[in-house]
């Protein structure tokens, strides 16, 4: 259950203007554990990374620091490709901290405009997430994402909730099997 969303966008200190530091925070009604699982596992990624339409064909996932990611859209209406990074830190249930890059379909690196993104993106985005237990039955992240052009904020952040939507209705399924 999604107790709260809380979106924000600030500065981020020592930056340059046309990048924002987006922040979201939502919670569900999982234990910190299990929802910091969703996220280290290839085959639970595939069930909910991405927004609404495009899905994960293609996720090779190396879950250690140090150890590198790709994950592949298909089912988007600009084409495929998608993402690739590593992983900075990994705190175990409370942090992670990787970087992102955009990727063609095999894992090489692309530009953003050979992404057919539209604005101006640094080549290398920081994301990190932040897990916390509220109670024993619920818990919550907050993702900083560094790098969106200010332009791009709002479709950012949609797609994150979508992405987070599908995270929550799998989690919900898993726990209504028994699993969580």
């Amino acid at each position: 259950m999604q107790l709260f969303q809380h979106i924000k966008k600030s500065l981020q200190k020592n930056s340059i203007p046309q990048y924002r530091i987006l922040e979201i925070q939502r919670a569900f009604d999982v234990p910190v554990d299990r929802l910091f699982a969703a996220f280290k596992s290839a085959e639970t990624l595939k069930k909910w990374w991405w927004p609404k339409e495009p899905y994960s064909d293609r996720i090779d996932l190396d879950f250690r620091e140090g150890g590198k990611f790709i994950i592949n859209m298909k089912g988007y209406s600009q084409g495929g490709g998608g993402m690739t990074g590593q992983f900075k830190e990994i705190e175990i249930n409370k942090r992670l901290v990787i970087t992102d890059q955009f990727a063609d379909e095999n894992g090489n690196l692309i530009s953003a405009k050979e992404a057919n993104m539209p604005g101006k993106w640094p080549k290398v985005i920081n994301i990190t997430i932040d897990f916390e237990p509220i109670d024993e039955y619920t818990s919550r992240f907050t993702l900083h994402q560094e790098g969106i052009p200010n332009d791009l904020q709002n479709d950012c952040i949609q797609g994150w909730s979508e992405s987070f939507d599908k995270l929550e209705n799998y989690l919900i399924s898993r726990k209504n099997l028994g699993f969580i």
